[in-house]
């Protein structure tokens, strides 16, 4: 587990995966797909019929137009095919960038090459929204370069205005779109990342919880057992009533931070509930909870604050039923049972945690789980 980052550097960190998660969850991968292959395929089409007609002469401008055919096909069979990794992400603007590249330094008319510089804007107003600026930078540098070259050969031709507007264009909307995108997705970056957090303790919201408990578990390629801890403050409205609020608020932030330590070198996503409640979702080697729970409980009554805890835990071995599109469920059920078990463990006095040992059943995952027998 990793301490939390400010929103700005959550979001430079995992910039893409929150756009494509963000996308996602909107239902909107499969629209984004289809504009992205049109894209590339209309770009490739253009290029096809450069080549049909007043397209490059000599074997190596061919060979580069073709080159870039080629980048272009397989842009949209990437697209076509699925939702791109981070990886063949970046590599999918690389190549495009490329390929535009060596379509206008191929192409023999210095203005027709000089307008088609104006194509890599495309590909900086993708880079712009999911990557980084680094990227942006380069895409920018090499539409530039480009365009100098196409712009020098049509002054040579004698039409020196004309190369110096066009050019002129070219750097401009190369760096206009790309950087009014930038902007934009980074504000609204950070603020959904502050949207998902507890704006006192900094953990997860509850929503923001479900959503990064069902990603941890369905990235897991290896067994383990997801384990759930509801923990809920004994008492807690004593240090309000006697402390008064500031101290409450103090005791939140401290016990948020006992629930990291507690956790540290365990996969793990925790959550506020709410008031004095949180919730802990852990993937562990075995499907005993108790030392996760004992460590929660021994952090917590160690703090200064004099505060201890009610702690109860569910869990389930982490498999297909789990990491299936039941699997928000299962995490619903578990968290329902382990509220149980925390119950229980408050009703005997807090400061010690009770385990559901009830195992969860695929036949009855979206119904309320029934107290074990005592």
């Amino acid at each position: 587990m990793t301490a939390a980052l400010p929103p700005r550097w959550r979001v430079r960190a995992n910039h893409y995966e929150w756009i494509s998660e963000y996308l996602s969850a909107r239902g909107m991968t499969t629209s984004v797909r289809l504009m992205m292959a049109l894209i590339a395929a209309s770009l490739t089409a253009c290029l096809l019929a450069l080549l049909r007609f007043d397209g490059p002469v000599g074997a190596l401008p061919v060979a580069m137009m073709w080159a870039a055919v080629a980048c272009g096909v397989a842009g949209v069979a990437l697209w076509t095919w699925r939702w791109p990794s981070h990886a063949q992400s970046l590599a999918f603007a690389v190549v495009s960038n490329a390929a535009i590249a060596l379509a206008c330094l191929a192409y023999p008319d210095p203005q027709g090459a000089l307008t088609g510089c104006i194509s890599f804007a495309t590909i900086a107003a993708y880079i712009a929204f999911f990557h980084s600026t680094v990227l942006v930078l380069y895409n920018f540098v090499v539409a530039t370069a480009v365009g100098v070259v196409a712009a020098l050969r049509l002054a040579w031709e004698g039409h020196t205005a004309l190369a110096a507007v066009d050019l002129l264009l070219v750097v401009q909307i190369n760096i206009a779109m790309p950087v009014a995108i930038h902007v934009i997705v980074r504000s609204l970056g950070i603020d959904l990342v502050e949207a998902d957090r507890d704006s006192l303790t900094g953990l997860l919201n509850r929503r923001a919880f479900d959503q990064q408990a069902s990603k941890m578990v369905g990235s897991r390629t290896t067994g383990g057992h997801l384990i759930v801890a509801l923990v809920d403050l004994d008492k807690f409205k004593q240090i309000n009533d006697t402390y008064g609020h500031q101290a409450g608020d103090e005791a939140l932030i401290a016990v948020a931070r006992a629930l990291r330590h507690a956790m540290v070198g365990v996969p793990t996503v925790i959550g506020r509930c709410g008031g004095e409640e949180f919730v802990v979702a852990a993937v562990y080697p075995t499907s005993d909870p108790t030392s996760i729970a004992a460590r929660i409980c021994e952090e917590i009554a160690a703090l200064p604050q004099s505060v201890t805890a009610s702690v109860g835990t569910a869990g389930m071995a982490v498999g297909p039923a789990i990491r299936d599109r039941a699997g928000l469920h299962s995490l619903a059920r578990l968290v329902r049972a382990a509220d149980a078990a925390m119950y229980r463990a408050k009703r005997a006095g807090g400061n010690r945690h009770e385990h559901h040992t009830e195992p969860p059943s695929r036949h009855a995952i979206n119904s309320v789980p029934s107290l074990p027998k005592s």
